[in-house]
């Protein structure tokens, strides 16, 4: 694994490094990480588990490639977290799952992003 020697390699490395972590959560123990994110274990259905499981095993392997450097997962974090803004936005529009819980959501997603377009600036 290449050592980062630029700002963008950095901001690549980190963004990774965040993605893997949520990820890795989310396949570990969804109902751990909704918890951190404000929603009782209690709320959490095994369908429900299921599904944040399977977001984390896409969370993690797009992080952790991008972490080590692939270019294509560097590239698909962008879409890949826009297309979860859309649909924490959506949660906290319907009230799917309380405010708080989305607004925590896409505030990850959106340093994420922030991260992502910081590095790509930087290529």
């Amino acid at each position: 694994m290449p050592e980062p020697t630029d700002r963008a390699e950095v901001l690549s490395r980190a963004s990774g490094a965040i993605a893997s972590s949520v990820g890795l959560s989310a396949i570990l123990s969804p109902r751990l990480l909704l918890r951190a994110f404000g929603i009782a274990p209690n709320d959490v259905t095994g369908a429900a588990a299921f599904g944040w499981r399977l977001f984390g095993v896409r969370t993690l392997a797009v992080g952790a490639s991008a972490y080590r450097g692939d270019e294509a997962a560097r590239a698909a974090i962008l879409p890949v977290q826009i297309a979860d803004q859309a649909v924490f936005a959506h949660a906290l529009r319907t009230g799917a799952v309380p405010r708080r819980s989305a607004a925590l959501a896409m505030a990850v997603s959106g340093v994420l992003i922030v991260l992502d377009l910081l590095a790509r600036g930087d290529r």
